[in-house]
């Protein structure tokens, strides 16, 4: 019995450098199909639906982003404006998911700040609070 709990013991301490690693460059996978599921539910509660997406998946920011919301992101391409990427955030403790005023041209990558088809009115800065 004991050499069975060093076994597992060594594994554990073996894999954890990788799992690490993982999480690092991917984010933790569980957070990542939370919020998944929270802006699909918000989006789908907004009159969207899946036909209205050309893309649409998570996102895990590359840059500091606003503190009251989860680093994880999620990010929506509509089919009938291609060329703009808009991001959505959960709020931190159970928030609510709100869309980031900033939005991406999807070819310079750079942020357009402008009124587009799809913003909200109650959008949040995603540069605030970093």
């Amino acid at each position: 019995m004991k050499k069975l709990l060093l076994i597992i013991a060594g594994l554990i301490f073996l894999t954890s450098p990788a799992l690490f690693l993982y999480v690092l460059n991917n984010g933790n996978p569980i957070m990542n199909k939370w919020i998944t599921h929270e802006v699909k539910k918000y989006l789908d509660g907004t009159g969207y639906e899946e036909r209205d997406f050309q893309e649409h998946s998570y996102n895990i920011a590359k840059m500091d982003i606003n503190h009251d919301f989860y680093h994880t992101h999620y990010y929506v391409i509509f089919k009938d404006e291609p060329n703009i990427i808009y991001y959505y955030g959960k709020k931190k403790w159970f928030g609510d998911v709100v869309q980031f005023c900033e939005k991406e041209d999807a070819a310079t990558y750079e942020f357009v700040t402008e009124n587009m088809e799809h913003d909200e009115e109650a959008c949040v800065s995603m540069l605030d609070n970093r």
